[in-house]
């Protein structure tokens, strides 16, 4: 499963690149180091609530709306996941064929 910060920043940056800006745009605006905010969509910096507030500021849209979308890609992650493979046995003592 991925991390919280990983999808967030991806999901920072998705909308960054839609709207074709820079990071020394968005960081700019943000008033945030282009570096740390590379971190950030990075997945390599937690940001905090104020430092992401800023940053949606900067990219014109709502801190919820990114949330939401943050949001929905974990729960899809989460149900994208398989189950590790393994012998699949009913109810039961499971008898070896030595035992048989």
């Amino acid at each position: 499963m991925p991390l919280l910060r990983q999808v967030l920043g991806e999901t920072l940056r998705s909308r960054r690149l839609g709207q074709e800006r820079t990071l020394r745009e968005v960081s700019g605006q943000a008033r945030v180091s282009l570096g740390y905010l590379s971190e950030v969509e990075r997945g390599q910096k937690e940001a905090s609530s104020e430092l992401l507030s800023s940053i949606c500021d900067a990219l014109g849209v709502e801190l919820a709306e990114i949330l939401d979308e943050v949001s929905l890609m974990l729960r899809l992650a989460d149900l994208t996941q398989v189950a590790p493979a393994g012998p699949v046995h009913e109810s039961g003592p499971v008898l070896s064929a030595a035992a048989a």
